[in-house]
């Protein structure tokens, strides 16, 4: 049976792990909330955040991530920003998810996203006044990642339900049957799962870098498979906000994309297909 713990607001699963990797890998994921978390006062996103508009020293693993998600920003065209945060925030996610009220006042449409506007020079950055980073996204994919690289195979992590395996495994799919991942990363992304209401309406936590809201998409989930799990979560959430151009944005890159529709039909890309030809998945 694999190990279970919680951190970053979410489950985290742990297959083929002894003691002495299992503390690590918590310790990776602690590490990794108390540096990134939008709810910690005294974390470094926070304190970040707060010098906006200022020259700012990072610590090594800081502008790590930042690196990271300035390149999703770019694989994406902009589709994953890092620069969200003051919209996730305004449209009612200002607080850890199992806190939030049942309702609340009307959300506020928050800035579009400004990814271009980030100046990061190694450690050091510099982004416009009033700016609020939000980095969840790629911190908790790249830290499944992480803790995958400290076991040896066969072993898997998940997060969410955002997963890296070495070996094969059996992974449900939101909505009824499942897939066989060889190994690499698989991560799905959508408006089911976290969201809330405000005033009266449902706000859900992928905003539109756009709109500054959160987006408006055919598709309620979107799964995709990759070489680790942050490929795929970053192709997930791209392919999501493309709305009824995501599968054919995941065939470009050669990725299996997998789309949910609010009345419960899957949509297969063209790459997801070829895959369940060649016997990679199940149902």
């Amino acid at each position: 049976m694999p190990h279970r713990f919680r951190a970053m607001g979410c489950e985290v699963a742990v297959a083929s792990a002894a003691g002495p990797d299992l503390r690590r890998i918590r310790a990776l994921f602690d590490a990794a909330d108390g540096r990134f978390s939008r709810f910690r006062p005294d974390s470094e996103l926070n304190l970040v955040n707060a010098r906006a508009g200022r020259m700012t020293a990072l610590s090594p693993p800081f502008a790590e991530m930042l690196g990271l998600a300035l390149w999703a920003a770019a694989e994406t065209g902009g589709k994953v920003d890092p620069t969200l945060g003051e919209a996730l925030e305004l449209a009612g996610y200002d607080r850890d998810f199992a806190s939030l009220p049942a309702d609340g006042p009307p959300a506020i449409i928050g800035p579009a996203g400004s990814w271009h506007q980030l100046d990061l020079r190694d450690w050091l950055l510099r982004m416009p006044a009033g700016m609020r980073l939000d980095l969840n996204g790629v911190v908790k994919a790249s830290t499944v990642d992480r803790s995958l690289g400290l076991l040896d195979e066969p072993a898997w992590v998940s997060a969410g339900g955002d997963l890296a395996a070495r070996g094969p495994v059996h992974v449900a799919l939101p909505g009824g049957g499942a897939v066989r991942l060889r190994s690499g990363g698989l991560a799905t992304s959508g408006c089911g799962r976290r969201r809330w209401r405000r005033g009266g309406r449902w706000q859900h936590h992928l905003i539109d870098p756009a709109t500054g809201a959160p987006a408006v998409s055919e598709w309620e989930q979107v799964t995709v498979a990759g070489a680790s799990c942050l490929d795929a979560d970053v192709a997930a959430k791209a392919a999501f906000l493309h709305g009824r151009d995501g599968p054919d944005w995941l065939d470009a890159r050669g990725l299996p994309g997998r789309f949910l529709r609010v009345g419960g039909e899957a949509v297969l890309n063209r790459s997801w297909r070829e895959a369940l030809e060649g016997s990679t998945l199940c149902t």
